[in-house]
């Protein structure tokens, strides 16, 4: 029975499903749509969530890691500054730059959003360090951004003009990929984008950097930025033999096999999370303690069989940390 059971999953067709772009309407005194404008996307869109940057809803200033420029404590930065806001009134610099009133993230109430007026020199102006990657594996980045600059209120408008860089933790550049102009609109419109890419041999950390080519004192190049997020696109390549989580689980209450437990041998483990998302993204249970197993229900219904994703971070002594994410079948 063992071996029909294993021969079934690998035979399982993983059907994945597009995450449902989220479309968003202001109550206040302006529409905000969202849209993606970025063809570069995970071959498989169900893939886990290992980075999720939503600026919270503290407004407090960013860590330093994070950004080279300056925390101003307005809503209107001034040139090279930036702020961490809940919404925008529209009075800023004489009115020119929109309203807005809710950050991006769905289902966050009072969330909050990066508020980026640009310097006079090109360059970063935010980075995410992402640790624990899998070498030779795929991964999205993604943003939503706003051009803040109403048109028309400018007669020659600087327009940020921005790429996305994989670079490694000593500064090399991985890949550089362009994104264009950003583009001002009538009306402010939260637009996504996408860069893809795959971690080279032998790293399993990186710098992703969101930079912007246009440099120069004047009107415009403001910009909001909120839900930076990195989605892992592929199974990891090598994972280590430390780890092993079943690729089946059958809670039928029938003493046999009836949690999905995770197997972690490895000694010196300073930290563990173990986090299960069915195949539409949404969490559906979560832990930090290694002897907990998932008894296949979520907020005491039993889940449905159907397969779904597990994601398990852990730390080791030298703070050396990894992230695995794989599918389980669960089936009743």
């Amino acid at each position: 029975m063992a071996s029909e059971i294993r021969t079934f999953v690998r035979n399982y067709f993983l059907q994945s499903t597009t995450l449902p772009v989220a479309i968003k309407l202001t109550a206040c005194f302006l529409c905000v749509f969202s849209q993606s404008v970025t063809a570069q996307v995970c071959a498989d869109p169900s893939g886990p969530l290992v980075v999720n940057q939503t600026f919270g809803i503290s407004g407090k200033a960013l860590s330093a890691d994070l950004t080279s420029y300056p925390y101003e404590a307005i809503n209107c930065p001034g040139d090279g500054q930036y702020t961490i806001a809940a919404t925008l009134d529209g009075s800023c610099y004489n009115a020119t730059w929109h309203v807005i009133g809710s950050d991006h993230t769905p289902n966050e109430a009072g969330g909050s959003m990066m508020l980026v007026n640009g310097g006079n020199k090109a360059g970063p102006f935010y980075q995410q360090p992402v640790a624990g990657l899998c070498s030779g594996t795929t991964y999205e980045v993604s943003f939503w951004i706003i051009n803040l600059l109403r048109t028309g209120t400018c007669l020659n408008p600087l327009i940020p003009n921005l790429a996305i860089d994989i670079v490694t933790t000593n500064g090399v550049v991985i890949q550089s990929t362009a994104l264009g102009l950003i583009a001002q609109t009538d009306e402010p419109a939260w637009r996504q984008y996408k860069a893809v890419f795959t971690v080279p041999a032998g790293l399993d950390d990186v710098v992703i950097k969101l930079v912007d080519y246009q440099g120069d004192f004047g009107c415009g190049n403001d910009m909001a930025i909120d839900d930076f997020q990195v989605k892992q696109c592929s199974e990891c390549v090598g994972v280590p033999e430390a780890l092993y989580v079943p690729d089946i689980f059958t809670p039928n209450n029938d003493g046999i096999n009836d949690a999905l437990a995770v197997f972690l041998r490895v000694t010196g483990v300073t930290s563990f999370s173990l986090n299960i998302y069915d195949r539409w993204g949404n969490p559906i249970y979560a832990t930090t303690d290694q002897t907990r197993y998932w008894d296949g229900t979520y907020a005491g219904v039993l889940c449905q069989s159907d397969t779904y994703t597990w994601v398990v971070a852990y730390s080791t002594i030298g703070k050396t940390r990894y992230v695995r994410t794989g599918h389980v079948l669960l089936m009743r």
